[in-house]
């Protein structure tokens, strides 16, 4: 699911945040309940990946920030040169929110945040930073010639793909829940180049647990089982 932002589908507006940005919060972004709801930047041509712009999980009544969310570049919202819109999904109870925001070969952004019944956030996880961490640490001490001659290969590839690797991170529940499966895969050839002078695949498993805990399940070298 991508969220798809009309003028039908904006709830607020707050003007002047960051250099004039305005900021919108979209009603597919709204809790069960109501009452959260995710504040994002429009789209300016003028912003950059340097802005201090970031997705906000917000009150949706009066606007008080709850969390401040991870990503980089943020969503705007429209999709952009690969880069998707934010998605938000949260459970029954409006306590836990699964935000996403895809790119290219992986997502932008991936976290998870709960929230008290109080209204204030308890803890919140960076899945995406989690998993390609935790992925390229066991890829590295597993295989670390083949590491370092991808790494040298892929130099220069950008931010979104660490030490030059694509590392796609998944969730499988259709409802957002506790634990939730995590799932991580490793390539250095997204392309599938035949030939490639740097091939190396790992994947990984993982969960995060009840009280806001990433913990790896499971890691091996090559590409993941379709099965």
């Amino acid at each position: 699911m991508k969220i798809l932002i009309s003028s039908l589908a904006v709830l607020v507006c707050a003007v002047g945040i960051s250099r004039g940005t305005d900021f919108v919060t979209p009603k597919d972004t709204l809790s069960p309940n109501g009452k959260f709801g995710v504040l994002v930047p429009v789209y300016d041509e003028n912003a950059d990946e340097d802005d201090a712009l970031r997705n906000k999980v917000v009150e949706a009544g009066s606007g008080q920030m709850i969390a401040v969310l991870a990503g980089n570049p943020p969503a705007f919202d429209r999709e952009l040169n690969h880069h998707g819109t934010g998605e938000a999904q949260w459970s029954a109870d409006s306590s836990l929110l699964l935000w996403r925001v895809d790119g290219k070969w992986n997502p932008d952004a991936l976290e998870i945040v709960k929230i008290g019944a109080d209204g204030h956030r308890l803890w919140q996880v960076d899945i995406l930073k989690a998993a390609q961490q935790a992925t390229l640490a066991r890829t590295r001490k597993a295989a670390p010639e083949k590491y370092a001659a991808a790494k040298k290969e892929n130099a220069g590839s950008g931010r979104a793909f660490p030490d030059g690797f694509t590392i796609d991170v998944t969730t499988t529940a259709e409802t957002v829940g506790l634990p939730l499966e995590i799932h991580a895969d490793l390539t250095a050839n997204p392309k599938g180049i035949d030939d490639y002078p740097a091939n190396l695949n790992s994947h990984l498993d993982a969960e995060v647990t009840k009280d806001g805990k990433f913990v790896v399940k499971s890691f091996s070298l090559g590409e993941r089982d379709p099965q």
